[in-house]
């Protein structure tokens, strides 16, 4: 080091190499992290987009016999057969849709598989919340008979252990919404059936058979809304990556400005001020005594 930057060993200098050192690993540090946040999510909008627009399957081709909806198939269209249970709606309250306060009606289906029947838990849409409260959460009921539909799979959400109104959930597990399904309608038939370990999310009509008897009521009920499909913004997490190792360059470039700046001053490089001449000190002076007259 030349002896114009030797006071860059000092004690003050040194401080202030380590408090920039710091600052610039922990902006890398969040940059990386906010990468690894995109690559994620951008993982995660390709497995979706992948998923949502395959083509419906019947529901066990994409569980297979363990009845589980793995982390690739969800969003994934799945065709079922078979029929509700009757007056077994439940209502998920304070889940938004698109933003907007929302109540859910999930009901339990039985599914007929070709080889036996399951349980599938089925989010068949959404009122406004401000709507279910002020028709007293009469919500549209599903066909009586039995239908073919195509839902949406999604991996089962955790149960959680609190005090719940009547024939109302938290989450959308299977076991949460049987049971509260249980407190509005007889589900005794449902005892040794297989549970489907996650649930469908509406996604076309609810189609009976010919000649089928529809004994749904539906006086006095909203129609449901439908689900949007999902997005994933993950180009906030880009830029924000580049905006902390962003500011990781700028604190290294500030250093050395200062440095530069420091060593220009000791050595007396500096810029001085131009000098004033007397004649421009003598047009400052008569300027003055014309103001001063003036404000007289």
């Amino acid at each position: 080091m030349s002896e114009r930057y030797a006071f860059l060993r000092s004690a003050r200098w040194l401080g202030l190499a380590v408090a920039v050192l710091a600052f610039v690993a922990a902006c890398v540090v969040l940059g990386m992290w906010q990468w690894d946040r995109f690559d994620n999510r951008l993982a995660e909008a390709r497995q979706v987009a992948d998923a949502y627009d395959a083509e419906p399957v019947p529901l066990t081709e994409v569980t297979g016999e363990d009845l589980r909806v793995a982390a690739a198939d969800e969003w994934r269209p799945a065709r079922v057969t078979g029929h509700y249970v009757d007056g077994g709606t439940v209502l998920l309250r304070n889940r938004p849709v698109d933003g907007s306060p929302a109540v859910h009606a999930v009901t339990p289906f039985v599914a007929d598989t070709g080889v036996g029947q399951v349980v599938v838990v089925v989010d068949r849409g959404w009122l406004p919340a401000e709507e279910a409260e002020e028709t007293g959460a009469v919500v549209p009921q599903p066909p009586t008979a039995g239908v073919a539909m195509t839902g949406r799979l999604r991996p089962a959400e955790t149960a959680v252990e609190r005090d719940r109104p009547t024939g109302q959930i938290y989450r959308l597990a299977p076991d949460e919404v049987i049971e509260a399904a249980s407190e509005v309608t007889d589900v005794g038939a449902l005892e040794d059936l297989p549970v489907l370990d996650g649930y469908l999310v509406a996604a076309g009509p609810e189609i009976s058979p010919p000649g089928a008897e529809d004994t749904a009521a539906s006086e006095g009920s909203a129609e449901l809304g439908t689900y949007p499909r999902p997005s994933s913004n993950w180009g906030l997490n880009l830029s924000y990556a580049f905006q902390w190792w962003l500011f990781a360059a700028g604190g290294l470039v500030a250093v050395v400005v200062l440095a530069r700046r420091e060593a220009a001053d000791r050595a007396g490089d500096a810029p001085r001020p131009r000098r004033v001449t007397a004649e421009e000190e003598e047009d400052a002076l008569v300027d003055a005594q014309l103001e001063d007259a003036a404000e007289r």
